[in-house]
């Protein structure tokens, strides 16, 4: 910058100055007119009066000129939660972003909130700040009502994360660990939310390592890693070989592990006799005894004369839909070439 150009900017700078200083004068003066102090009204006092010079009545310190050409008062100035009859009132002290309510209450808007006495704008994590008290976080934010502002932007503090919507900064909390909210939870491990302390989702189940969650099996034959992944919903079911399964001497049926019985074994149930799929409408429990439905073959296995053959059906529909389809093709063709 030249040296013309640093003296121009400092004569504005200095111009600016006296016109605030001047705007300031008299913004707090009012339009009448004055000889002595009696002339003004209550908590008001004559300022720039001389023998020759009449002065303007202004307020007493901490009063507020409320003033239009033909009247003025002065108020009191108040703080945030004190009672007042004009945003003026709550504005000398709280700022701008103050205002006296429905209530007659000094308060802060609704974009701001009150810090040190002052109605301070809010900002949300990783927003433009000013200075901590812009930081504004949410009731429930463990340690404390405020972030940190940070090169300008809010952000939380040592190993915390922010909440989805960026208006809490909460703690990262491990599985077993005390918690207040599910996104400290989510903050370390996926899939787990706070019930007093994190666990995983009912969906999933701890891992082997007991510090992650992993996908809970809901059928037999699912992937595993441990027997908790399998026994969360299968009941008495066991990872083995990856796979969820029951142990020698039990098998699965619907979500659980029955023990197994072959024909012409004692049984308690249906489900213990139906060990295969093949045997779902072929044996039965009868009697307390495991019955084959439909008589047994030479190796004495129980004779299969009803098998699920839905899938079957539906492909044989679909083949004869097909062939009437083609059939009617060939008769339209014959019958205009």
């Amino acid at each position: 910058m030249s040296l013309i150009q640093y003296v121009l900017v400092v004569m504005i700078s200095i111009i600016v100055s006296i016109h605030a200083q001047k705007l300031a004068k008299q913004k707090i003066q009012s339009y009448a007119s004055c000889r002595t102090d009696k002339d003004c009204k209550e908590k008001a006092f004559c300022f720039g009066n001389d023998d020759d010079t009449d002065g303007k009545c202004k307020c007493q310190k901490g009063y507020e000129l409320i003033r239009n050409t033909t009247f003025y008062e002065c108020l009191p100035a108040m703080k945030i939660g004190d009672p007042c009859g004009k945003d003026i009132q709550c504005q000398v002290t709280a700022g701008d972003l103050a205002f006296c309510d429905k209530y007659k209450i000094c308060s802060c808007n609704d974009e701001s909130h009150a810090y040190e006495g002052r109605c301070e704008y809010k900002a949300k994590i990783g927003e433009i700040c000013m200075g901590d008290g812009n930081c504004y976080l949410e009731n429930g934010t463990p340690g404390g009502g405020l972030g940190f502002c940070t090169d300008g932007r809010c952000k939380c503090g040592l190993n915390q994360k922010h909440s989805a919507d960026r208006t809490k900064c909460l703690n990262s909390r491990k599985l077993g660990e005390p918690c207040v909210a599910d996104e400290e939870c989510t903050a370390t491990t996926p899939n787990t939310k706070c019930s007093e302390k994190c666990i995983c989702d009912p969906a999933y189940t701890e891992a082997r390592n007991a510090s992650t969650c992993v996908k809970a099996a809901t059928q037999f034959d699912e992937p595993c890693d441990s027997d908790g992944q399998c026994s969360k919903y299968l009941k008495e079911s066991i990872c083995n070989g990856n796979k969820c399964g029951c142990e020698t001497g039990f098998h699965g049926y619907t979500l659980k592990c029955v023990k197994t019985k072959k024909p012409g074994q004692p049984c308690e149930e249906d489900a213990e006799c139906l060990y295969e799929k093949k045997l779902y409408e072929n044996v039965k429990c009868q009697d307390k005894m495991c019955k084959c439905l439909y008589g047994n073959d030479g190796d004495g296995s129980c004779k299969i004369e009803k098998t699920d053959n839905s899938s079957a059906s539906q492909l044989t529909y679909g083949v004869v839909y097909f062939e009437i389809l083609f059939i009617l093709v060939r008769l339209v063709l014959r019958e205009y070439f």
